[in-house]
């Protein structure tokens, strides 16, 4: 059996013209690079027309570029950092320096598994998620308006769904060249699912229909498929990407 289970779909739903998210990974098979653990990402462009594609894809890329292969330290939540510090600078000079490219910005949600542990760098209002036990927890906070009303009380998260502002984001990479994310960590255990998602899912889906999904079906292709196309159904006004990982053995 597969220690990691990984699975990833991205839609650009019924409304939008490009898909402007964007998702990848790379599970070392190399002994030489097994140390430094396995890394998932999923970005979310903004910017309009090609700009917000362009983002997404540089910052995921890159990130997976600048981890891997850079001339970085060996400790693993400075490496991570110090990526994402990079792919962050990265997406700013583009944003300044090609006119095509002007103010784009991205989410970046980053999520490390090595041996027993994860690390979680985040910026933005994609989502991590953690399905234990039963229990669907978000282990990331959503750098938006919408995220900082709820997190006051000031509205619910039905209310957020529908809020005029629920697309105003107060934290992106490529705002500005220095940008600190969150970080996360903790340690994983067998059956860990672990959920990626952009802002899309859950805007025709909700916490308890993700959490179902999971628990019933997140170990099948067709089921992921199936789910989007449900969403799609409902709507699909926005990109839609999920990239989960189930932790069969640490």
């Amino acid at each position: 059996m597969e220690a990691l289970k990984v699975r990833g779909l991205s839609d650009k739903g019924m409304v939008r013209q490009n898909n402007e998210d964007y998702f990848g990974w790379y599970v070392p098979k190399d002994s030489g690079l097994s140390r430094l653990g396995s890394l998932f990402a999923v970005s979310d462009g903004v910017g309009g027309s090609s700009a917000g594609e362009v983002a997404s894809a540089e910052a995921v890329n890159v990130l997976l570029q600048e981890y891997y292969f850079s001339d970085l330290t060996e400790k693993i939540p400075e490496r991570l950092k110090n990526a994402f510090h990079r792919t962050s600078l990265h997406i700013f000079d583009l944003s300044i320096s090609h006119d095509a490219a002007r103010n784009m910005k991205c989410t970046l949600s980053t999520l490390l598994l090595k041996q027993n542990h994860f690390f979680i760098t985040h910026v933005g209002d994609s989502k991590i998620m953690l399905l234990r036990d039963n229990d669907l927890i978000q282990l990331t906070k959503d750098h938006n308006l919408v995220g900082k009303l709820m997190r006051l009380g000031l509205i619910s998260a039905e209310e957020a769904r529908t809020h005029p502002n629920k697309n105003v984001l107060l934290k992106a990479v490529g705002e500005g060249p220095l940008l600190v994310p969150d970080f996360y960590s903790g340690l994983t255990q067998p059956g860990d699912i672990f959920c990626m998602i952009t802002d899309g899912i859950l805007e025709h889906a909700t916490h308890d229909e993700l959490k179902s999904f999971l628990m019933e079906q997140g170990s099948s292709d067709v089921a992921m498929v199936e789910l989007v196309a449900e969403l799609n159904r409902r709507g699909g006004h926005d990109n839609m990407t999920i990239l989960t990982v189930k932790v069969n053995k640490v």
